[in-house]
């Protein structure tokens, strides 16, 4: 069995994966940059007790936590991780000024995108920041970064004096009378909103109409309220850290 590692700047997300039977299990944990390699290798041993552990796949934006899972890797499972980045083979021609600064996030999502879709792809990517990215016959050309949607909500609540911390939904109304409410319409409505408009932009650029995939623990409350048809698929990551897996044997 392969474990698989997404490691973001708020969450590491973790699953065990199985040739036969796909994906058979996943759990999430959030990233605390103080914990040893120890103390992760306590929490997540306890989670896969239950399994045989083959391989270890990392996919991470977060050097400390790459360096702290190597270590838990090889100390605790004599494995030998595949780690993404430079010099791994992914499958994709990256065309950006310095290919050496794109994310494991961003690759592995691109990949993942491209193993179930075809013709150019918007992949759209909901974390800590949210990510559009262009890919088109495994090339992967490019994108943009704004803050996410919990990034851009905390500095709105930590920066003013009464506004209060709210629960992630969608408020019936977009005009809304009250101050909660008005907070939640802003940042959901607001952000698929934007996210119609970059996917309009980034088509009227490319001079053609794409295929939507979006992914990341966010998309979930906001890919819904968006006008266009966008398939919402939250393994993608996991899927493409398993073909990056399958192109490194």
């Amino acid at each position: 069995m392969i474990l698989l590692f997404d490691v973001g700047n708020s969450n590491i997300g973790f699953a065990i994966y199985e040739e036969r039977a796909g994906l058979i299990k996943k759990w999430r944990i959030r990233t605390k940059l103080d914990r040893t390699s120890d103390e992760y290798a306590m929490i997540i041993d306890n989670m896969i007790k239950d399994y045989d552990i083959n391989h270890i796949v990392i996919g991470s934006v977060v050097p400390i936590i790459t360096d702290l899972l190597i270590d838990f890797s090889e100390a605790y499972h004599n494995i030998k991780p595949l780690v993404i980045g430079p010099g791994v083979k992914t499958g994709l021609d990256i065309k950006l000024n310095n290919p050496k600064e794109i994310g494991a996030d961003l690759v592995a999502t691109a990949v993942g995108a491209l193993s179930g879709h075809s013709g150019p792809l918007i992949v759209i990517d909901l974390g800590t920041a949210t990510k559009l990215t262009y890919v088109e016959n495994n090339t992967f050309y490019g994108g943009l970064v704004t803050p996410g949607v919990e990034t851009s909500l905390h500095g709105l609540v930590n920066n003013t004096a009464l506004l209060p911390h709210i629960e992630m939904k969608a408020p019936k109304r977009v005009v809304c009378r009250g101050t909660v409410t008005a907070m939640q319409s802003g940042i959901v409505y607001g952000t698929a909103s934007m996210i119609d408009g970059l996917i309009e932009k980034i088509e009227t650029e490319q001079g053609q109409n794409c295929t939507l995939v979006a992914t990341g623990g966010l998309s979930k409350y906001i890919i819904p309220h968006c006008k266009r048809d966008i398939t919402l698929d939250q393994d993608l990551i996991f899927k493409g850290l398993i073909e990056i897996y399958h192109k490194n044997q």
